[in-house]
């Protein structure tokens, strides 16, 4: 039975990923995952979701899902926040995460290139996804070895899911 880690915020000393949901498998759809909305300050600058498994919907999808608000674009935000979420991920288990991107999107493929994931290659995007309702017919798909990762949520001031990365 999968049970959610009770994680609320994870930071790198420059950007804050605050837990927004936890999203419990549902039959037919992405796998469950934790979504988090990513701050600068106070300043609400994007967001990232982490699917925890695999399955046909995390295959096209990824594991991990990320967005940055246009004027806080071209700074590392999404990088940042991507490597702040491989513990939790180890700590169900998991020692790969696919992320994936449409093959036009130059900011994305230098994000994921930049934190080391390996690109396995151009999928073509079935008719039922999602993914094609959005106009998206071909995916780069990235697997990211993340067994390097130490697992668990991190904890600061001695507090259950809170968490600093060094």
């Amino acid at each position: 039975m999968f049970a959610f880690l009770p994680v609320q915020t994870l930071t790198d000393g420059v950007i804050t990923l605050r837990l927004e949901e936890y999203v419990p498998m549902k039959a037919g759809e992405w796998a469950p995952s934790y979504n988090f909305l990513n701050y600068l300050g106070n300043t609400h600058i994007g967001h990232i979701h982490l699917r925890i498994g695999t399955n046909e919907f995390v295959y096209y999808g990824g594991n991990i899902g990320y967005g940055v608000r246009e004027p806080y674009r071209g700074h590392g935000y999404a990088a940042r926040a991507c490597l702040l979420v491989p513990p939790i991920a180890r700590a169900h288990g998991m020692e790969e995460l696919i992320i994936t991107c449409a093959s036009d999107n130059i900011a994305s493929i230098r994000t994921i290139e930049h934190i080391g994931a390996r690109f396995e290659g151009v999928v073509s995007v079935p008719r039922w996804s999602e993914l094609r309702d959005r106009g998206i017919k071909f995916i780069n798909r990235y697997v990211w070895d993340i067994s390097g990762f130490e697992p668990g949520v991190y904890v600061e001031g001695g507090k259950p899911g809170g968490g600093m990365l060094r």
